[in-house]
């Protein structure tokens, strides 16, 4: 009987996540803590002036090798992915304190490249 009182509590505990789980079918977790590619505040340089930088994330996705490219690779690999990094449209040169800095002034999620501040 003991073991009996102890497991209603139990099921109660597990039904009610579950129902709090399935409320909220439409809800995308891949995105949790990314935020999408916008101009934000620098923190590190906007002490004189407002120096803005692009921050947040873009796509990645995989897809299958095409045949009459993976012929030609020197290791061919069954998944090719393709990513996308959040990139500067425009900007220009600031000077803070003794640094060259770039401010932005557009942002875009484009080709992943090296990154210049």
């Amino acid at each position: 009987m003991g073991s009996a009182k102890s497991v209603g509590p139990l099921i109660f505990l597990l039904a009610t996540l579950l129902y709090i789980t399935n409320s909220y079918p439409d809800l995308d977790f891949s995105h949790i803590g990314c935020e999408e590619c916008t101009l934000k505040k620098s923190k590190v340089f906007s002490r004189d002036q407002p120096i803005f930088q692009c921050q947040g994330c873009c796509f990645s996705r995989a897809y299958p090798t095409p045949l009459r490219v993976k012929k030609f690779m020197m290791n061919p690999k069954n998944i090719t992915s393709e990513a996308a990094c959040c990139t500067a449209s425009s900007s220009h040169e600031v000077k803070v304190k003794n640094f060259v800095v770039r401010n932005h002034t557009g942002c875009y999620c484009g080709t992943c490249i090296y990154h210049k501040i």
